[in-house]
C-alpha cells in the first residue's frame, strides 16, 4: 500500500506499450488519456497515504508527509505536461512528437524514478533512483531527432554524466567514512572533518547539475532549445523538483546537523545563481533558451530553503516548489500551443497576441508576473516566505540581493507582455487553436497559481513536523 504510487505509475507505462501493440494500426490518440488516468490514480492513492507513514524493504523504502508532498509535486508536472503533450501530437508543425507510445512510457518511467527517489532510505536506492529519473530524460530531449535536438541531448548527457559521477562519488565516500548504507545509519555516524566537507562538496557539484546551479547549468540552454516543447517544460519542473527532493534527502536527512555550518557557500550558490540566470535571460530572443535561463535564476531562490536545517524552511521550499511547477507550466502551455502550431521560437513572434487571443496573453502575463513574485499571485507568497529564509538566518544581504534579482526578472518577463499587449500583430496572423486537454491543462496551472497565492493554509497536510510556520501565519486573523 505504501508503494502504490509507485506501482499505479510503472503499470501504467507498461499498460500503454502494451495497448499500443495490440492496437497498432488504430489510431491511438487515447493513450494520452490513459496515461493521464494513471497519473490521477497515483495523485489519489498519494492523498489516501497522508495520514500513513511506514517503511518496506528493511527500512530502505519510507514513506512520510512531506516525502508524499513531492510525490504530489511530481505527478502535477506530469500530469499538466501530458495534457499539452497532446498539442504536439495532433499538430503537424515544428517539433511534431512521434512515437506516441514509447514518447509516454519513456516520460512514464522517469516519473516513478522521481516517485522512489523521495522515498530512498539508503545509497543504493538512492542512486539507481535519481538515474532511473534522470536517463529517460536523455532520451526524450533527442526525440524530435533534428540537429538542435541531439546537439542539446549530447551536451544534456555529457555533462548529466558528469553529474552522476560527481554525485556518485561522494556517496562512495560517505559509505568509506561510515561503513553504512543506511541514511539513518550514517547520519548518526558523520563526524565533521576534510572527508566529510570533499563529500559534500561532490555531491553539491552533482546535485547542482540537476538543480541547474551556476556554475552547473551549461547544459540547460541548449537542452531546453533543441527538446520539444512539452519535454521542455517537464525538464524546467519536474526535473528540477526531482533535484530538490535529493537534495532535501541528502542535506536535510544526511547532513542535518552540519547544514547550518554550511550556510555561507549556499548564500553565495544563491547570489551567483540567480544574477547569472536573470542577466543572461535579459539577453535572450529564443523563447525556450529564455525560460531555461528564467529556470536557472528559480533555482537560485529555491535553494534558500538550505540555509540551515529548520523544518520550516524545508515547508517554505516545498511550498515555492509547487508554486513554480504550477506557475511555470501555466507559461509553457501557451508557449507550447503557440510553438507548434506557428513553427516559431521567438520571443517577438508572439506579437499581438493579446489581439488575436486575449485569454491566453492575459494566462501568459498571470505566469509570468507569478514567475517575477508579483502580489498578491502565488510567486510572490513563495518567495516571500524563502525570504524570510534567509532573513531569519540573518543573511539580510541575500535578501536584497535577491530583491534586486527579482525586480531585473519582471523587466525581462515584461519583455514578453509588451510583445503580446503593445506591439501589433503580423499581418495575416491566425488566431491560435485552443481547445481540448491543452486548454484543460492550462485553466489548471493558471488557476492554481493565483489559488495557491492567497490560501496558503492549504500546506497545512504537509505534516506536523514541518507545517508549524505556515499554519501559525495562515491563522493571524
Amino acid at each position: 500500500m505504501l508503494m502504490l504510487p509507485e506501482l499505479i505509475i510503472v503499470f501504467t507505462a507498461f499498460l500503454v506499450l502494451i495497448l499500443d501493440l495490440i492496437f497498432l494500426k488504430k489510431k491511438n490518440t487515447w493513450l494520452v488519456m490513459i496515461a493521464i488516468a494513471g497519473v490521477v490514480a497515483a495523485g489519489i492513492s498519494a492523498f489516501v497515504l497522508f495520514e500513513q507513514t511506514g517503511e518496506l524493504l528493511g527500512g530502505r523504502f519510507a514513506v512520510d508527509s512531506v516525502g508524499l508532498w513531492f510525490k504530489l509535486i511530481f505527478l502535477v508536472a506530469t500530469g499538466l505536461t501530458l495534457m499539452m503533450s497532446v498539442e504536439a501530437f495532433d499538430v503537424r508543425a515544428k517539433g511534431l512528437l512521434t512515437h506516441q507510445a514509447e514518447f509516454l512510457a519513456v516520460l512514464l518511467f522517469s516519473l516513478s524514478g522521481m516517485l522512489f527517489l523521495v522515498s530512498s532510505r539508503d545509497l543504493i536506492s538512492l542512486y539507481v533512483s535519481l538515474e532511473l529519473a534522470t536517463i529517460p530524460l536523455f532520451a526524450l530531449t533527442a526525440w524530435s531527432r533534428t540537429e538542435v535536438s541531439g546537439e542539446g541531448a549530447f551536451k544534456y548527457l555529457a555533462m548529466g554524466a558528469l553529474g552522476s559521477a560527481f554525485f556518485l562519488y561522494g556517496l562512495g565516500l560517505l559509505f568509506g567514512l561510515t561503513g553504512h548504507m543506511s541514511l539513518v545509519e550514517i547520519a548518526s555516524a558523520l563526524q565533521t572533518g576534510p572527508a566529510l566537507f570533499l563529500a559534500a562538496g561532490l555531491i553539491t557539484a552533482g546535485v547542482g547539475f540537476k538543480l541547474t546551479l551556476v556554475p552547473f547549468h551549461m547544459w540547460a540552454p541548449d537542452a531546453y532549445q533543441g527538446a520539444p516543447t512539452p519535454v521542455t517544460a517537464f525538464l524546467s519542473v519536474a526535473s528540477k523538483a526531482a533535484g530538490v527532493a535529493v537534495a532535501f534527502v541528502i542535506f536535510y536527512r544526511l547532513f542535518g546537523e552540519h547544514l547550518s555550518s554550511w550556510s555561507g557557500v549556499v548564500a553565495v550558490l544563491a547570489t551567483v545563481t540567480m544574477t547569472v540566470g536573470n542577466l543572461v535571460a535579459v539577453l535572450q530572443s529564443n523563447l525556450k533558451r529564455f525560460m531555461a535561463y528564467s529556470a536557472i535564476s528559480q533555482a537560485g531562490y529555491i535553494i534558500l530553503g538550505f540555509l540551515g536545517n529548520d523544518a520550516q524552511n524545508a515547508t517554505a521550499m516545498v511550498f515555492y516548489m509547487l508554486v513554480y511547477v504550477v506557475t511555470n507550466l501555466a507559461a509553457f502551455s501557451v508557449i507550447v500551443m503557440h510553438v507548434h502550431q506557428t513553427g516559431r521560437e521567438e520571443i517577438d513572434s508572439m506579437k499581438g497576441l493579446s489581439i488575436t487571443n486575449p485569454l491566453l496573453a492575459l494566462a501568459m502575463m498571470v505566469a509570468l508576473f507569478g514567475l517575477a513574485g508579483i502580489p498578491p499571485l502565488a510567486g510572490f507568497v513563495g518567495k516571500f516566505f524563502l525570504f524570510s529564509v534567509a532573513a531569519k538566518a540573518g543573511y539580510y544581504w541575500l535578501v536584497g540581493v535577491a530583491a534586486v534579482n527579482s525586480t531585473v526578472s519582471l523587466y525581462y518577463y515584461l519583455r514578453i507582455v509588451r510583445q503580446m499587449y503593445i506591439e501589433p500583430p503580423v499581418a495575416g496572423t491566425a488566431p491560435l487553436r485552443v481547445s481540448g486537454l491543452p486548454a484543460v491543462g492550462l485553466v489548471i496551472a493558471t488557476v492554481g497559481s493565483m489559488i495557491l497565492g492567497v490560501v496558503p493554509v492549504f500546506y497545512e497536510r504537509i505534516g506536523a513536523d514541518t507545517i508549524q510556520w505556515l499554519a501559525s501565519l495562515a491563522r493571524v486573523p
